[in-house]
């Protein structure tokens, strides 16, 4: 089976991306992987640790293995794991990527914490995502953009990126977790030095408020993986208040809409991201 290093390798070539899309519930997981085997697109399942603590470790473990059964190229990410042991244990258990935010501490800190799970990633083959400054927003939907837009500082990425020796790196060039009621525009000058400057895997958090656009600015200019979480939410939620609403109190009934309402939402990313037929 090929390792997920394989795909970003490629994306990086070819000039695409791979999507991260977050669940915490069953139906997004399957709307996730089916829109995924229906385009023949490798994808990364994600679980931030609220969502871990929420479906289960072991389960997301184990469904994932599942549906290997049925289309190999599914990962999945510890996504801005800040508790270490929680870290160690996706590593342990097979977890394809962990993502370290250590975003809230200072650099140094920062530095040493990862460089230490990078050290312990790489004997069980795990790839290590690493976070220096902080991604504003949040997973929810926002009236008013941030009044300041933070941009990576490069030469402290240089230094992060060398000494931590992470395979891919959560970078700051004015995307927002979250959605707006304005469209989150990013500062591709600024990727492209960062670009030039910096030899490892590039990924934009906050894939849902950005135009479509710019994301594919973005990896053209050397994103390989793109997060998506919030748009997913907003879609189970309003699909599954639809669904309740009708007469039908069988859950089967109920949340084939859903998934196929996330599922086809899933697609449309995969599509911008331009990794259809990539696995």
């Amino acid at each position: 089976m090929k390792r997920l290093k394989y795909f970003f390798k490629k994306a990086k070539k070819e000039g695409w991306a791979i999507g991260q899309f977050n669940f915490s519930t069953l139906e997004q997981f399957k709307a996730i992987v089916s829109a995924a085997e229906k385009l023949k697109s490798p994808v990364i399942l994600g679980t931030s640790q609220g969502e871990v603590n929420f479906f289960g470790i072991e389960e997301a473990i184990l469904l994932r293995d599942l549906y290997r059964k049925k289309f190999p190229y599914v990962y999945l990410n510890l996504d801005h794991g800040k508790d270490v042991n929680l870290i160690k244990k996706a590593i342990n258990l097979g977890y394809d990527c962990v993502h370290f935010d250590g975003s809230g501490l200072n650099f140094q800190e920062n530095l040493k914490i990862t460089k230490k799970i990078v050290k312990y990633a790489n004997k069980k083959g795990c790839l290590v995502e690493g976070e220096i400054k902080s991604i504003q927003g949040s997973s929810e939907v926002h009236k008013e953009l941030p009044k300041e837009v933070l941009l990576e500082d490069i030469e402290k990425a240089k230094e992060f990126v060398k000494k931590t020796e992470i395979d891919s790196l959560a970078i700051n060039i004015g995307n927002l977790h979250g959605v707006y009621t304005k469209s989150i525009r990013l500062k591709i000058d600024h990727l492209q030095k960062i670009k030039k400057a910096i030899p490892v895997f590039l990924v934009l958090h906050g894939g849902s408020g950005t135009s479509k656009k710019d994301i594919k600015e973005a990896i053209k200019n050397g994103v390989v993986k793109i997060n998506v979480n919030t748009e997913l939410r907003i879609a189970w939620k309003k699909s599954l208040a639809e669904s309740l609403q009708k007469k039908a109190i069988k859950p089967y009934k109920i949340l084939p809409p859903v998934i196929e309402t996330i599922s086809d939402l899933v697609q449309e990313k995969i599509e911008v991201f331009g990794s259809i037929n990539k696995s």
